[in-house]
């Protein structure tokens, strides 16, 4: 199986046992003594144990495959150095992380298909104190269709360059359809909220949106992405993060920028936070890295301690 292949079946949420860190070379891994550092590389906000009851409902995004120890199903790729546990572990959070990867807004109140998984709602209960929710990327399989269709198209010429036919004009990326899928995803973001309200009336709902995956411009050895493609992918990455902001703004929660906090460190930057095609640290293709995660954490201190 080719790391293309790898990739586009984590973002598709496919079941398959795989080993996330052969896609990078060993002589690109970071060791152990790095990861921990990466981890840490944000500023952090003293411990100061809370004891509230945490629940952490969210895709791969949140449940942050390769960036630390398998922690629940398997096919959920969800690891103990993902940010809910950074954040329960810095606030002294009991916590309950669902999250699970492939998973969309449906996911949230029917069992995930292929992950054998019960609803993610299922975990929040009127005695849950906080709820973090970064759900939608894979609604109507959109981020599948990035990896797949424009990702999956770049192919890597000569000098190591993403080279190929374009996604710009696909079918699936119109307009007319577009749209509808975003606009659809913030109301199905209020109705999420709603449902946890519901479920936990007293509450702090946090709704954590997704980070800038591609450069302004250009592209790198690392992204296959085809350069006349990158502009196009992160539109529809941007319009994907308003989408959940929109949603959250409606329904009246908070809401924690990641696009904004990201920029200069999508997988071409100096200090990514997202791996290209090759990671080169804990992660997984097109996937957060722990920097990330770590990003993500303090944010949440900052809200909740």
């Amino acid at each position: 199986m080719t790391c293309a292949s790898r990739v586009a079946g984590i973002a598709a949420g496919l079941v398959a046992v795989v080993s996330l860190s052969a896609c990078a070379s060993p002589s690109d891994g970071l060791d152990t003594d790095d990861a921990d550092a990466a981890r840490s590389a944000s500023p952090s906000v003293e411990a100061t144990p809370l004891g509230l009851r945490y629940v952490a409902l969210g895709d791969s995004f949140t449940s942050a495959p390769g960036v630390g120890d398998s922690t629940g199903p398997v096919a959920c790729f969800r690891t103990d150095g993902n940010y809910p546990h950074l954040l329960a572990d810095r606030l002294g959070l009991q916590l309950t992380d669902v999250s699970c990867a492939g998973a969309t807004s449906r996911d949230l109140r029917s069992p995930q298909r292929g992950a054998d998984v019960r609803p993610q709602l299922d975990a929040v209960t009127p005695e849950t104190d906080l709820v973090s929710l970064s759900i939608g990327a894979n609604d109507a399989g959109l981020f599948g269709a990035l990896a797949t269709q424009c990702a999956g198209l770049g192919t890597f010429g000569e000098g190591g360059q993403p080279q190929g036919a374009s996604c710009t004009g696909s079918d699936r990326f119109a307009e007319s359809r577009l749209g509808v899928e975003l606009s659809a995803l913030a109301r199905e973001t209020v109705r999420s909220v709603r449902a946890i309200r519901q479920r936990a009336p007293e509450a702090k709902v946090v709704v954590v949106g997704y980070p800038q995956l591609v450069p302004e411009s250009g592209t790198c050895e690392v992204l296959p992405v085809a350069a006349a493609d990158v502009p196009f992918v992160r539109e529809v990455n941007r319009r994907l993060a308003d989408a959940l902001e929109r949603g959250a703004r409606a329904a009246g929660v908070e809401y924690v920028d990641m696009w904004a906090a990201s920029a200069g460190h999508d997988a071409c930057g100096a200090e990514p936070w997202v791996a290209g095609l090759r990671p080169v640290g804990p992660g997984a293709p097109l996937h957060p890295y722990p920097a990330h995660q770590s990003a993500v954490a303090d944010a949440l201190a900052r809200l909740v301690g």
